[in-house]
């Protein structure tokens, strides 16, 4: 089924014929009606010219196991990829997979479901997660590294992100520190790191995101409608109507994830970072007040440094603040 579907993605707009496809393939034109016929079940839609051959009219509204690894084909997205309608948390589930059969479990990896009934955000938030046409998905790795390297981690994955959603979608997305991506202002992802370690070696990482792909914000919680958006809701009013290919994005995003990953452990990352970060910082010139258990700062956020720790200029100087909660100065 998901060679039949290389077709079709090569040129979404062209006709392919099913004579062709039979011959390529190896089988009959009955078994390429039927296995159309199955995939319109799954939510493809073909229209056809008699002699001529199927156009892909329509993709799934949702993750598709078969057209999202198509999709990594064409692009060279190698992440083995695990596909689940519903789950608790795809965190719970990567981290279960990394320490269940450590030697047999090749990573990296990704578990990715359509919904999520206990997803979770940082400090045991709640991060919604119904099935919208949205990602939720967890990436497993063993970087067996040093547990300092980890400090600028969470925000080089984001920064990349953002890097992809405004290079290949067009979406104006930001990162507001430590793990958040927003656009114009609202929330549009966030990303929750968890890592395995021992005094000497971080034996295991799970990296879960939550992003908005073709939520409409009115159909949340009133309360979460004005801080909330989606990729599809930040194009502008004229492309709102118009839902994006979920697979296509979440395929972008894991060979993202794939190269920044590679990056981060090759040690080549910290550079690159530094120069990003001043394009893509939400929170830069920014009246904010950081929050890290009884401690407040107040103060303009002036970047980062090279772990990662967000800078604050206050009266009595620069301070630097690694963890915790960054609230903008209403």
């Amino acid at each position: 089924m998901s060679a039949l579907l290389d077709f079709f993605l090569a040129d979404p707009a062209a006709l392919v014929s099913g004579d062709v496809i039979a011959q390529k393939l190896g089988i009959s034109r009955v078994s390429v009606f039927n296995r159309l016929e199955k995939l319109r079940a799954d939510g493809f839609s073909f229209s056809g010219e008699k002699g001529k051959g199927y156009r892909l009219s329509g993709v799934p509204a949702k993750i598709h196991a078969e057209w999202l690894a198509a999709h990594q084909r064409k692009i060279g997205s190698a992440i083995r990829v695990f596909c689940v309608e519903k789950t608790g948390s795809t965190n719970t589930d990567a981290a279960k997979m990394l320490a269940a059969a450590p030697a047999e479990t090749t990573t990296p990896f990704a578990v990715i479901a359509n919904s999520q009934t206990a997803g979770r955000g940082r400090i045991g938030r709640c991060w919604a997660s119904a099935s919208m046409g949205n990602i939720y998905l967890s990436c497993g790795f063993r970087p067996m590294i040093v547990p300092a390297r980890m400090a600028n981690f969470t925000l080089w994955i984001g920064v990349k992100i953002a890097q992809t959603l405004r290079e290949k979608f067009g979406i104006p997305a930001q990162v507001k520190w430590p793990n958040d991506i927003f656009c114009a202002g609202k929330k549009l992802a966030g990303i929750l790191t968890e890592v395995h370690m021992d005094a000497d070696h971080v034996r295991a990482i799970v990296l879960g995101l939550g992003l908005n792909v073709n939520l409409d914000p009115a159909a949340l919680a009133p309360e979460l409608q004005p801080i909330v958006t989606s990729m599809r809701f930040s194009r502008g009013k004229n492309l709102a109507t118009e839902l994006l290919d979920v697979n296509e994005v979440c395929a972008e995003i894991l060979f993202c994830i794939e190269r920044a990953y590679n990056d981060f452990l090759a040690g080549t990352h910290s550079a690159e970072l530094a120069q990003l970060w001043e394009k893509f910082d939400m929170l830069a010139g920014a009246q904010i007040t950081a929050i890290y258990g009884n401690e407040e700062i107040a103060g303009i956020a002036v970047g980062i440094d090279p772990h990662g720790s967000i800078l604050i200029k206050t009266p009595t100087g620069v301070r630097a603040f690694s963890a915790g909660d960054v609230l903008l100065k209403k």
